[in-house]
């Protein structure tokens, strides 16, 4: 079993996250355009994630080498959210990327709003400013 289903199944804390995550983790998601950095942030989303679908159903962990996937069942709304993680840990065995895939769509869409709501953000707040974009 890997870290990250042991804590996301047993007691899924920000601070039992912080553990396992590199401090320059790298979270890929499909609510976000652009990669989230950081263990301080990355530990607080995984936590607030998991109080939105509750305790994740894992149905398969394949690992080689320092890559992971995890595939598990959650639910949003009492509708299924089946969600896939690849994770790719760093040679102290610490969590250095984090991939998210997630399905069905109407699923994930309800999901990302209650998840930014919960992290009191927007998607404004996730699309940097581009460089020399104006009228």
């Amino acid at each position: 079993m890997h870290p990250f289903e042991h804590v996301s199944s047993t007691n899924p804390t920000a601070e039992r996250f912080a553990g396992i995550l590199d401090q320059d983790v790298v979270f890929h998601s499909p609510i976000f355009l652009h990669p989230v950095t950081g263990r301080d942030f990355v530990a607080e989303l995984l936590e607030t994630v998991h109080g939105i679908f509750g305790t994740p159903a894992y149905r398969l962990n394949l690992s080689e080498g320092r890559d992971t996937a995890l595939l598990f069942d959650g639910e949003v709304e009492g509708q299924t959210l089946q969600v896939a993680v690849v994770i790719q840990d760093g040679p102290e065995g610490l969590i250095q990327e984090l991939t998210i895939l997630m399905r069905p769509l109407p699923v994930v869409r309800r999901f990302g709003e209650e998840g930014m709501a919960r992290l009191g953000i927007s998607e404004a707040d996730d699309t940097p400013p581009m460089e020399g974009a104006g009228p």
